[in-house]
């Protein structure tokens, strides 16, 4: 086809074809051509757990195991350092957490408008 013509020239050729041309029979092998191309299709492979897979269970599994482990024998004297510094923690994330509404929803409102603006560009230029 002509590259010079647009989407809406192009489909009103083919449909000025389609409309003027004589219709072709239908061949009579076309059922039994097209089931033999279905029934040649090989049936995708069934899901297979590798090595790989187990030896990355192990290792998380190991891991999870020795935090849990470490974290069992940890002496009294520790747990209430680490219980300290965790309130600590909570409560300078509290005095310190003014500025955090304003700058998530302005953030928010920054990535919708991103998300936007390119959508209301195509919708205005056509």
């Amino acid at each position: 086809m002509d590259n010079h013509l647009n989407p809406h020239q192009q489909d009103a050729f083919i449909e000025d074809a389609l409309r003027s041309q004589p219709l072709a029979p239908m061949p009579r092998d076309i059922t039994a051509n097209v089931m033999a191309q279905i029934q040649a299709v090989p049936a995708p492979r069934p899901f297979q757990v590798t090595w790989n897979d187990f030896a990355i269970a192990l290792v998380i599994s190991v891991c999870i195991g020795a935090v849990w482990f470490s974290i069992l024998n940890l002496p009294p004297f520790a747990l209430a350092q680490i219980r300290m510094q965790s309130i600590l923690l909570y409560q300078d994330f509290i005095v310190n957490a003014r500025w955090i509404v304003p700058a998530v929803l302005f953030g928010l409102a920054a990535i919708l408008s991103a998300m936007t603006i390119p959508y209301l560009r195509r919708q205005l230029a056509n």
